[in-house]
């Protein structure tokens, strides 16, 4: 049996599910299915709503899964893409909606990161193939639609491409860390973007160490890094 994780799954829920009564008990159908779309979980949780919202809480094995969350009796759904590491438990917010949600087409980056690493406020950043350089400085980044979720041990990103920035591929992707004075530490990250979909998104396993975190503090600021020592896999 492959190790999971547990997850805390938070949802914002449609307008159909809050015409009851404030403390009315709702229920979500929620399934994960993996590469061959083989179940992995596939049952109902009921819980109470409180405001606009509910949280349902589950256990899954190591993987990539598409997660389906839709109400039996109304029209409420939600679609994304889940990525669980062995031992790294999640929190996971989704907004449910009364149109039929389309299948997102992101692409994962996830990895494991010390508590030093998560108050540095990661985030991810889009330049330019061609006006970046290593120790050089950088141009402001690229619109971009990236949406972030850290865990106390562990990060999660979703990266969505657009028309406007496949048109200016090929695309620099770099991590983007905030030093305590406000500035900026970029490193590039050696990964293809945009990646043309082919059914599954593109994941990208990317952990940081505590020596990764301490060797920033000697680094400048507000050019494109490009050490050895931060590593990724794509899978």
């Amino acid at each position: 049996m492959i190790p999971g994780a547990h997850i805390v799954l938070h949802l914002a829920l449609c307008s159909a599910m809050m015409q009851g009564p404030q403390t009315a008990q709702e229920t979500v159908h929620v399934k994960l299915l993996d590469r061959i779309n083989k179940p992995h979980l596939n049952r109902d949780f009921t819980f109470e709503r409180y405001s606009n919202g509910g949280t349902v809480e589950f256990d899954a094995p190591q993987g990539l899964y598409q997660m389906q969350i839709y109400s039996p009796q109304l029209p409420c759904a939600a679609v994304d893409w889940l990525f669980v590491i062995a031992g790294h438990d999640r929190t996971i917010s989704e907004q449910l909606t009364q149109i039929p949600p389309p299948v997102p087409h992101p692409m994962l980056i996830t990895g494991t990161a010390p508590q030093s690493f998560l108050y540095l406020q990661p985030s991810y950043v889009l330049f330019p193939m061609n006006e970046v350089a290593c120790d050089k400085p950088v141009p402001d980044p690229l619109p971009a639609r990236i949406t972030i979720e850290d865990d106390q041990d562990s990060f999660y990103i979703w990266m969505y491409s657009d028309p406007t920035l496949v048109a200016k591929a090929p695309l620099q992707l770099a991590l983007q860390l905030q030093t305590p004075t406000g500035d900026y530490h970029y490193i590039r990250l050696k990964v293809p973007f945009p990646v043309p979909w082919q059914g599954m998104p593109y994941t990208i396993q990317f952990n940081v160490s505590e020596g990764e975190v301490d060797w920033l503090a000697g680094q400048p600021t507000g050019v494109l890094l490009c050490p050895r020592l931060f590593r990724t896999s794509a899978g």
